[in-house]
């Protein structure tokens, strides 16, 4: 059974997931969670020239030689790792951004921003500040 998003408050929809289960057969994963829409194309169009270049271009101005997919890589180190413990061994893991629903990619580039600013002086523009180009 693929991915499938459903309203559940529309009786319709919900007597016709009802069925499709019940024709199943075999062992299945079935998984319902709410549903929350995914980081926005826009959001990343902004993170990346607003936020992931200027801080790769103050590293490599420092002389160290980050691309600009390095310097990603960092943020989400910074403000996307958590601790997991597997049989007690912990683990620090980095999420990844396609992951967050678009509030918590705010939060992120809410954080990232923050940092950016106070601890390397890069003033990222405000969202409705920046136009994109080309």
């Amino acid at each position: 059974m693929p991915e499938l998003i459903a309203d559940l408050n529309d009786a319709r929809k919900r007597t016709a997931i009802a069925r499709r289960i019940n024709d199943l057969r075999g062992v299945y994963r079935i998984e319902v969670t709410r549903y929350r829409p995914r980081r926005s194309d826009r959001q990343n169009r902004y993170m990346w020239p607003c936020m992931v270049q200027p801080f790769a271009q103050f590293l490599r101005d420092q002389g160290e030689e980050y691309t600009d997919q390095q310097a990603h890589e960092l943020l989400k180190a910074k403000f996307l790792r958590k601790t997991v413990e597997i049989k007690g061994e912990r683990l620090d893991v980095v999420g990844s951004t396609t992951e967050l629903d678009t509030s918590q990619f705010n939060e992120y580039l809410d954080k990232v921003a923050a940092w950016l600013a106070d601890m390397f002086d890069i003033i990222v523009p405000e969202p409705s500040e920046y136009r994109e180009t080309g």
